[in-house]
């Protein structure tokens, strides 16, 4: 069961508002990629308070998450990706509390989800989104959870969700799914 999770005060996250990562930013694509993420924005859920982009399924996303599995990168499941989240958050506190200088708020974590979860799978990851702020991303993909099952070789049952867990991974999929 995945636990609750409340957004602190300070935490915005807006579509509008997210830097993605430098990788991307550098590219000569960038501004069609942000122009994209923009014009195919869909509330996550029929209630949902925050809008998020929509994709399609295409074999380029496909073959960019299996090499993000192969590579390790790649997170299974809501549940798990929202540990790995927690545990990584702490871990951002305790930089932050050390250092003195201010860290920076760019897209460094990408999630997506399929399009056959429940509204009260849809409203955890619309909380998930509100309490990491900036740094994450979700993309609502056309695809239900066997097409992302079949991805994960070692996956059995129902994935409805993946996180990509490093920059490039992220820039690379992103790319996948927008590159015009």
């Amino acid at each position: 069961m995945l636990a609750a999770v409340s957004a602190p005060p300070n935490s915005v996250w807006s579509l509008g508002s997210l830097k993605l990562p430098k990788a991307i930013e550098s590219d000569p694509q960038a501004a069609a990629l942000h122009a994209a993420l923009r014009e195919h924005a869909r509330p996550l859920w029929a209630g949902g308070a925050l809008v998020v982009p929509t994709a399609r399924w295409a074999p380029a996303l496909a073959a960019a998450l299996e090499s993000a599995h192969r590579e390790g990168g790649l997170v299974r499941g809501l549940e798990q990706i929202e540990k790995t989240l927690e545990r990584e958050a702490r871990g951002l506190s305790m930089a932050d509390a050390r250092s003195a200088t201010q860290r920076g708020s760019r897209v460094s974590r990408l999630v997506l989800v399929g399009n056959d979860g429940t509204e009260r799978f849809y409203r955890q990851v619309e909380r998930l989104l509100s309490v990491q702020g900036p740094r994450l991303l979700a993309i609502r993909v056309d695809a239900d959870s066997e097409r992302f099952a079949a991805l994960i070789s070692e996956a059995s049952g129902v994935v409805r969700a993946v996180m990509l867990e490093h920059k490039e991974l992220v820039a690379r999929v992103l790319m996948a799914l927008y590159a015009r």
